[in-house]
């Protein structure tokens, strides 16, 4: 086992870190769980009609896992992979319930554009909170800013990838950099925002 027998920086606050794990290695692990877990549940959505019907290793914890380390060949990877599959697996599970129910109740268009707009102004308020503190922020990467619109956008990378890891990385990659280009570049005034959404309401 790589990680008993590595020395601990008990030092280093950011645990990836202190264990010895280097950014680039957390952040693959922690995608390739939520690449996997994402892609069983599109499949068993898409290749079932009824998704009792899928078989188990498509539809279960396990079955997540199963996939995931048969994925992995560096042993450093396979071990870290364990170690934080939990709470990722969750996550992207959640996600993807959140997902399936925002897909079933559908609301009119006009109330689904102000729902979205109001969840861009909640995501800004976020981001200007992160940009306060990114001095302090351990995971101040883009890629790394994990958030109810990182998560959703996940899904589509997921079947655009066709369920293929590598081609998933590079379309993350790509979204996120070019995301936070948008972002730097201008942010917009989120009262204006709200008074031009609202005002008409009140006509």
């Amino acid at each position: 086992m790589i990680l008993a027998n590595t020395k601990f920086n008990h030092e280093n606050d950011v645990f990836h870190q202190s264990i010895g794990i280097s950014n680039e290695i957390r952040t693959k692990c922690r995608e390739r769980i939520f690449f996997t877990s994402l892609s069983n549940a599109i499949q068993t959505e898409e290749l079932f009609e009824d998704p009792d019907d899928a078989p188990r290793e498509l539809r279960t914890v396990s079955g997540n896992l199963h996939r995931l380390l048969n994925s992995i060949t560096d042993n450093l990877e396979y071990e870290y992979t364990l170690l934080i599959f939990n709470n990722y697996e969750r996550m992207a599970k959640q996600t993807y319930a959140y997902f399936k129910h925002m897909q079933e109740n559908k609301q009119s268009t006009e109330e689904k554009l102000k729902s979205a707009i109001l969840e861009l102004v909640e995501e800004m308020h976020k981001q200007r909170e992160e940009d306060d503190d990114s001095d302090n922020d351990a995971d101040n990467l883009p890629i790394d800013q994990l958030n109810k619109k990182s998560m959703l956008k996940r899904i589509s990378l997921v079947k655009n990838s066709h369920h293929n890891f590598n081609t998933y990385m590079n379309l993350l990659n790509r979204w996120v950099n070019n995301n936070d280009n948008q972002t730097s570049e201008s942010k917009p005034d989120i009262d204006e925002i709200l008074r031009n959404l609202f005002s008409k309401d009140d006509e």
